[in-house]
């Protein structure tokens, strides 16, 4: 019902949020991305707002679910540029380098909410979702590669009082502290973990990843945090690991819908995800590779 470029700028808009990203990766004007998402709108008869910095659509989705689903089967199987996103982790640690004819996302979600709906709607292809909040091995759309596994760690400043604790740490000690959360369900599984072992206490508000909000939230050295040996060097201040051994781990996950679960497309990507874990391993040997 619309072309591809005019369909692209439509989801695209949804998906980063933002025109001069999507200009940035379409090689449009920011004019003509804003015109063929309304053109979008007016074809499919749905209405769009702005929602916390989102563009928003509703209406009767049936007509736009089809053509999706076609624009879709067109990328995987007549070499259109697939579009992959990852958490904010993720995607500095599998996607700072380009991967030849697919389009990365801005890696800044800081829920899995909104980046599995657009995996399920078929705005994006490829989502390295995190363990442990990441689709069921059952579920009957999407189908999941498990990439790696690492110890989840508890981290503080250098300055925490914990670190002059003179004898063995544990759990009990660290709960008569603040623990930095997200906003409620944004992680569930693990934040059900976090609950049960008394942490998950000092909720932040954040959806997308800003380095200055994100960082300034660690200024207060009394806050403990949960973090894997990829993220550990992305706060604005020094954090240590805390020698407390947790059960929970995490991980990511490469999920794709089901439909494309042997695609060349789909092996060729994870072997070049794969590939780019290696020198992390090298520095980080607590990491396993899931072959």
């Amino acid at each position: 019902m619309v072309s591809v470029d005019i369909f692209a700028c439509f989801d695209l808009l949804l998906w980063l949020g933002n025109g001069d990203q999507v200009s940035e990766r379409l090689n449009f004007d920011q004019s003509t991305v804003c015109r063929n998402f309304k053109k979008c709108c007016e074809v499919f008869s749905l209405e769009y707002s702005r929602q916390a910095g989102e563009y928003i659509v509703s209406g009767n989705f049936e007509l736009l679910n089809l053509e999706r689903k076609v624009h879709q089967h067109s990328r995987w199987n007549n070499g259109g540029q697939l579009r992959i996103e990852g958490m904010f982790w993720s995607g500095r640690t599998y996607l700072m380098q380009p991967i030849d004819n697919f389009i990365a996302g801005n890696h800044d979600f800081m829920a899995v909410s909104r980046p599995l709906s657009l995996l399920r709607d078929g705005v994006i292809d490829a989502w390295i979702a995190p363990f442990p909040d990441c689709p069921d091995e059952d579920d009957p759309e999407l189908f999941s590669i498990h990439l790696t596994r690492s110890p989840c760690h508890l981290v503080a400043a250098e300055s925490h009082p914990l670190f002059s604790c003179k004898r063995r740490l544990s759990i009990d000690d660290v709960v008569e502290y603040p623990s930095l959360s997200l906003p409620h369900g944004a992680f569930p599984v693990f934040e059900a973990y976090a609950k049960k072992i008394g942490l998950w206490n000092s909720p932040s508000r954040i959806l997308r990843y800003k380095k200055e909000k994100w960082e300034g939230r660690t200024e207060n050295e009394l806050t403990t945090l949960f973090s894997s040996v990829f993220a550990l060097d992305m706060f604005a201040d020094k954090q240590r690991i805390l020698p407390i051994e947790l059960e929970q781990e995490f991980g990511d996950v490469l999920v794709v819908k089901r439909e494309n679960a042997g695609h060349p497309r789909l092996l060729e990507l994870k072997r070049t995800l794969l590939d780019r874990l290696r020198p992390w391993t090298k520095l980080y040997p607590e990491i396993r590779i899931f072959q």
